[in-house]
C-alpha cells in the first residue's frame, strides 16, 4: 500500500513540473523582452520625440530673432533714407521736412512693434554728436540722456566681440509715472549696422521675455519641462521657469560633448537636452525631471511585471487542475488494479480503446462525424429538391402568351404590306421577351431590365387587345437599381388581362406601383377589371399557401413560389379583389 501512494506523488510531482515547466518559461521570456523592449525602444522614441520639440522650440525663436534681420534687409534697401536719419539725429532742431522723413523712417520699426505683442520695443541708433537715436517707443527721436533705458548703449559700447550679432539679457525700468515703476525682463538683441557712407550703428529688438515664456512654454507637453538658453558667455538668457545655475554648472552643460545627458536640477535628477550652436552663439537647452520623462515606460513596466505574475499564477492553478485531473484518472486505473488484486468484478472498458482519453476523443469524433455526414446529406437533399422545383417552376410558365401571341403575328402577316410595320415591331419585342425569359432565368437582376421587358410585353398585349385597356407605372427612378427576381410582373400583368380585363365590356386599366418601404420592395398591381367571386378568392389563397398544385391562375402559383423559394417563406404574394370593382396583388421581397 505505501508502494501505491509513494507512485502518486511522485506521478503528481512530475507531471505538474512537466505542464509547468513549457508554460512559465515562455511567459517569463516574453514578459522579459517586452520590459526590455519598453525600456529600450520606447525610452528612445520619448527622447527623440523630445529632441524633435526642441528643435520646433529652437524654429520658433529664431523665427522671433529674424525680425531684426528683416530690419536690417529694409536699412540696406533703404540706405539714402536712414543716410537722412543720421542727418536728422545731428540737428539740433528739426524742420518740418525732417519730420515727414523721420515719419517715413518709424514705420520700419512700428509696423513689427504693434504687429507682434512679445516685441517690447526696437531702436535703431546711428552715431551723432547729439546722443539721439530712434526709437518705437515715443514719437521718433530721443536722447539718451532723456530716456528710461540706456543701458543697450552701454552694452553696445562695451561689446568687443567680431560677429555682428549678440544677444543679452536685460531687466528694463519703464517710468510709466514716478509713483509707479515697472521692471521688465528682456532679451535684446544687437545687430550693427553700416551706412553707405561708413558710419556706423546699431538695430537694438527687446523681447519681452515673460510673454515669451508664457507663450513658448505652450509647447510643453511634460510636466517639469523647462527651456532655457546660454549665450557663449555662460550667461543664461531666456528661461521659461528659474533655473538655479552658477557660472560653472552653465559652463558644464554647454562644453558637455553630448546632446542628451543627464544632471542634478534644484536636487532633482533630470535629463537634459541640447542643439547645437545657431548663428547667434547661444545654445538652446530643455531639461525634463526623470520622474516625469520617464513614467510611462515606467508604468508600462509596472503593468508587464503584474501581468506577467498574473500569468504565472494562472499557468500554476491550470498546471495543478491538468495534474489533478489526470491523477483522478491514475487513481481510476489503480482502483481497476486493487479490483483485480482483491478478485472483485471489473467495470465495463470500450474494447477498441486502451485508456479513457483515447475513449473519449474516439466517441466523440465518431458522432461529430456522424451527424455531420448526416447533415451535409440532408443539407444536399433540400438544395437538389429547390433546385428541381425552381426548374419546374420556371418550365411552368404559362406557354399560351406565346401562342396567342404568334397566332396574332399569323393573322396580321396576312394582312400586311411589305416594309416596316406594326408588324416588325411586335415580333421585335417578342424576341427580346423570349431572349430574356430564357437566359440565365434563374438569375436576379433589376428593376430597370425588368420593368423594360415588361413593358415590351404590355405592347405588344395592346396590339393584340386594341384599345382594350390602359396601363400606369408608378415608382421613382430609383427604385430601378434594386435587385428583383426575373419575370415576376409579366405573369401578374398577364394575369389581369386574362381573368380581370379579357372578359370586360369596358375599357379598362392596370396600375403598376412600385416604392420601397423600410428595407422591403413592395409592388402592387391594380386593375378595374370584373374582380373574382369571394370563394373563388378563398379557393385561391388556399392555393398559393401549398407547397405544390396546379390551379386556374398557375402564374400566381409559380410566382409566389418563386418567390418564396429565392427570398424565404416569409416572401411572397397576396390577393385582394371584390366582384364587379377589380383586383389587387401586392408583392413583397427585401430590398
Amino acid at each position: 500500500m505505501m508502494d501505491i501512494k509513494k507512485i502518486k506523488y511522485l506521478f503528481f510531482i512530475r507531471n505538474l513540473t512537466r505542464l509547468l515547466i513549457p508554460m512559465f518559461i515562455p511567459i517569463l521570456l516574453l514578459g522579459l523582452l517586452v520590459i526590455f523592449l519598453i525600456q529600450s525602444y520606447i525610452k528612445e522614441e520619448i527622447e527623440e520625440k523630445n529632441m524633435d520639440l526642441l528643435r520646433l522650440f529652437q524654429s520658433n525663436i529664431e523665427l522671433i530673432f529674424n525680425e531684426i534681420d528683416s530690419i536690417h534687409l529694409n536699412i540696406g534697401a533703404s540706405a539714402v533714407e536712414f543716410i537722412d536719419l543720421q542727418n536728422i539725429l545731428q540737428k539740433k532742431w528739426l524742420e518740418p521736412a525732417d519730420y515727414k522723413k523721420l515719419a517715413s523712417l518709424k514705420n520700419y520699426i512700428d509696423s513689427p512693434t504693434i504687429a507682434r505683442p512679445y516685441i517690447d520695443s526696437i531702436y535703431i541708433y546711428i552715431e551723432n554728436d547729439q546722443n539721439r537715436f530712434l526709437t518705437s517707443t515715443t514719437g521718433g527721436v530721443v536722447e539718451l540722456s532723456n530716456f528710461y533705458d540706456t543701458s543697450w548703449y552701454q552694452g553696445y559700447i562695451d561689446y568687443e566681440g567680431d560677429k555682428p550679432i549678440w544677444t543679452e539679457k536685460r531687466e528694463i525700468r519703464k517710468n510709466l509715472d514716478e509713483f509707479n515703476p515697472q521692471m521688465i525682463e528682456s532679451i535684446t538683441m544687437y545687430h550693427k549696422i553700416s551706412l553707405a557712407n561708413g558710419d556706423k550703428g546699431v538695430i537694438v529688438l527687446n523681447l519681452d521675455a515673460k510673454y515669451l515664456s508664457k507663450e513658448l512654454e505652450k509647447l510643453s507637453q511634460i510636466e517639469g519641462q523647462n527651456y532655457w538658453m546660454i549665450d557663449k558667455n555662460y550667461k543664461i538668457i531666456f528661461e521659461n521657469q528659474s533655473v538655479q545655475f552658477n557660472l560653472s554648472d552653465s559652463k558644464n552643460v554647454l562644453l558637455n560633448p553630448n546632446s542628451v545627458f543627464s544632471i542634478t536640477i534644484d536636487n532633482e535628477p533630470s535629463i537634459v537636452f541640447k542643439l547645437p550652436k545657431n548663428k547667434y552663439d547661444w545654445v538652446l537647452f530643455s531639461s525634463i525631471p526623470k520622474s516625469s520623462l520617464y513614467i510611462i515606460p515606467f508604468r508600462l513596466s509596472l503593468i508587464t511585471l503584474f501581468l506577467l505574475t498574473v500569468l504565472i499564477i494562472i499557468s500554476i492553478i491550470i498546471s495543478y487542475y491538468l495534474t489533478k485531473r489526470n491523477f483522478n484518472n491514475l487513481r481510476d486505473i489503480i482502483k481497476v488494479l486493487d479490483r483485480v488484486e482483491k478478485g472483485e468484478s471489473l467495470p465495463p472498458l470500450p474494447s477498441s480503446v486502451n485508456d479513457v482519453y483515447s475513449y473519449i476523443i474516439h466517441g466523440i469524433l465518431k458522432n461529430f462525424m456522424e451527424q455531420s455526414y448526416l447533415k451535409i446529406q440532408l443539407a444536399e437533399r433540400k438544395y437538389k429538391t429547390q433546385e428541381l422545383e425552381l426548374a419546374a417552376l420556371q418550365s411552368q410558365l404559362n406557354p399560351h402568351f406565346l401562342y396567342n401571341t404568334l397566332e396574332t403575328i399569323n393573322w396580321k402577316i396576312i394582312g400586311l404590306t411589305k416594309g416596316p410595320s406594326e408588324l416588325t415591331n411586335m415580333i421585335e419585342k417578342l424576341a427580346d421577351i423570349l431572349r430574356y425569359s430564357l437566359d440565365n432565368n434563374d438569375t436576379l437582376t433589376n428593376f430597370k431590365e425588368e420593368i423594360s421587358y415588361s413593358k415590351n410585353y404590355i405592347d405588344i398585349q395592346k396590339i393584340r387587345y386594341k384599345g382594350k385597356f390602359d396601363v400606369i407605372w408608378e415608382y421613382h427612378k430609383n427604385i430601378e437599381k434594386y435587385s428583383t427576381k426575373r419575370l415576376i410582373l409579366q405573369p401578374l400583368i398577364e394575369n389581369s388581362l386574362y381573368h380581370g380585363i379579357k372578359n370586360s365590356e369596358k375599357k379598362c386599366l392596370i396600375k403598376i406601383k412600385i416604392k420601397l418601404i423600410h428595407n422591403n420592395i413592395l409592388i402592387s398591381f391594380i386593375d378595374n377589371g370584373i374582380g373574382i367571386k369571394q370563394d373563388q378568392l378563398e379557393l385561391i389563397q388556399q392555393n398559393l399557401d401549398l407547397d405544390s398544385g396546379v390551379f386556374k391562375h398557375i402564374g400566381l402559383f409559380n410566382t409566389h413560389k418563386r418567390l418564396q423559394l429565392t427570398f424565404g417563406k416569409q416572401y411572397g404574394l397576396k390577393v385582394r379583389s371584390k366582384l364587379g370593382w377589380g383586383t389587387v396583388i401586392t408583392i413583397r421581397i427585401p430590398k
